[in-house]
């Protein structure tokens, strides 16, 4: 029948290969990145190769490196992900500043009052001076407080490295996505053309007496139904453009052809066992759980005792009485060891251990979802490959068929309704070709994601890599400043506006 599915143009937004979300390098005493190179070093293949052969011949069109590229730069994820970051590399230094000295500088001022008469038994006094402290010991708490903060931010820079695959990913989908939409459009202006010829043609052998007002009518309303599938494909077109603009930071103007498909293993175990060393939801998993464990410790730790060195000099002056003003200087320890909490210190500890036992389930759950994801990823790319082959002969039969039924209703041994489905499944054909390379491009991609090597260092783009050591090591040891408060006065202001 004519009426036969003509969806072969719609929109393939819910068909996007995308694995499933998982979670999102390390200070330099190696909590991620020395972690890292040691879990990658058996991967020897690069995707290098691929983007240097995406450069356009002309200058003009933009690559799929381009696109990469701008979402890098660009994306507010990965900006919004970053300052995440930052902020919690000042947990190491707030754990740290518990073993340094403490001070203050305090001042008060005292007046008595009294129904009696004999004022001069009753003190008015003031008093300024400086405050010091110094921990001394606490059984434990403060290192374990450091070491957690240490794996916080190791798990937080894996956090990091899994948005940076996001955005990449999703600038992947989006390319293809971009030019998948581009050929669908294409095909069906092909279509409409093509018909309104046959229209023509079939008109003029209706003047002459050769077919029937039915035959016309089939092929007017197979054009006019072609016509909606153009303008389907063209707001399907314009749609994929929107979603390039949010994943990329900027309309597609002339993109150019993808490069080949990046260089992977040759099996999917090898696959696995690469994601199971270094997807980032592996990684941040092994960090939760140590900082857990540390936090287990430093609960622990509070049942013990603390040890503390203080001092103070400052001056007293008193208004009557008293004597005169002097100047006091006091020096002390002071030790602690609490006995009963009605019970919240061992709650505490009861509360870290079970933590730590859900930061040890959520870490097996991880390696399931890994394996899970790789698999499917690698499923979803061998569908592909195996669909293309199909289509690609599905094409050139269907041509062939087509170019033989015309040519028999040239002769009358075919009707014009033989000729219009012979028209469609040439059409159909080489939708799903267009479709089936789309998917094997993008699949390819999320079996990159899934092992953990879809990021701008594995792909060798050639952009300014962010380097997470340069904030940490600003801030490490903790130094006076290194705030900004006109940015926030700014954002203030903007706010007050509106």
């Amino acid at each position: 029948m004519v009426s036969k599915s003509r969806n072969h143009l719609c929109s393939d937004a819910a068909r996007t290969i995308v694995p499933p979300t998982s979670p999102a390098s390390g200070p330099r005493e190696q909590l991620f990145e020395g972690h890292m190179r040691k879990r990658l070093r058996p991967f020897l293949m690069s995707t290098a190769t691929v983007f240097a052969l995406a450069a356009p011949a002309t200058g003009f069109a933009e690559t799929l490196a381009d696109a990469l590229v701008k979402a890098y730069q660009t994306s507010p994820l990965l900006q919004s992900s970053r300052a995440a970051l930052r902020a919690t590399d000042e947990q190491l230094p707030q754990a740290s500043s518990a073993k340094k000295i403490q001070s203050q500088l305090s001042a008060s001022a005292n007046l008595t009052t009294s129904n009696t008469d004999d004022y001069t038994q009753i003190p008015d006094y003031y008093t300024a001076g400086l405050e010091a402290s110094l921990l001394l010991y606490d059984h434990g708490q403060t290192s374990a407080a450091i070491e957690s903060a240490r794996m916080s931010i190791a798990a937080a820079r894996a956090d990091l490295l899994n948005v940076e695959q996001q955005v990449l990913y999703a600038a992947v989908s989006a390319y293809m996505d971009v030019r998948q939409g581009q050929e669908f459009l294409s095909i069906a202006r092909n279509d409409v053309e093509l018909l309104e010829e046959q229209l023509r043609a079939v008109n003029n052998r209706f003047d002459v007496g050769e077919v029937t007002r039915t035959d016309v009518s089939l092929t007017e309303a197979q054009l006019q139904a072609s016509r909606a599938q153009l303008a389907d494909a063209q707001g399907n077109l314009q749609t994929a453009r929107q979603a390039y603009l949010a994943a990329v930071g900027t309309l597609p103007v002339d993109l150019a052809a993808p490069p080949p498909l990046p260089a992977l293993t040759r099996e999917v175990s090898e696959a696995v066992a690469i994601g199971l060393r270094g997807n980032p939801t592996i990684i941040a998993a092994q960090f939760a759980e140590r900082g857990a464990i540390a936090d287990f410790d430093r609960a622990l730790a509070a049942k013990g005792p603390t040890v503390s060195l203080n001092g103070s000099y400052g001056y007293y002056g008193y208004q009557r009485y008293q004597g005169p003003d002097r100047m006091v200087g006091q020096l002390g320890v002071t030790g602690s060891l609490p006995l009963t909490t009605g019970g919240n210190l061992d709650s505490v500890v009861r509360q870290a251990q079970q933590i730590v036992d859900r930061r040890k389930s959520d870490l097996q759950a991880a390696g399931r979802d890994v394996t899970q994801n790789v698999n499917s990823a690698w499923i979803q790319l061998q569908v592909a490959r195996a669909t293309i082959l199909a289509n690609q002969r599905q094409v050139e039969a269907s041509r062939i068929a087509y170019e033989g039924v015309v040519e028999e209703a040239r002769l009358g041994a075919r009707s014009t309704l033989d000729v219009l489905n012979a028209n469609q499944d040439r059409l159909d054909a080489e939708a799903e070709l267009v479709r089936s390379k789309r998917d094997e491009y993008v699949a390819a991609y999320a079996v990159l994601q899934t092992m953990g090597l879809l990021t701008a260092t594995h792909l060798k783009l050639g952009v300014e890599v962010y380097d997470p050591d340069i904030y940490f090591d600003e801030v490490r040891n903790g130094p006076r400043g290194g705030y900004d408060t006109s940015a926030i006065d700014r954002i203030r202001s903007r706010w007050t506006q509106n």
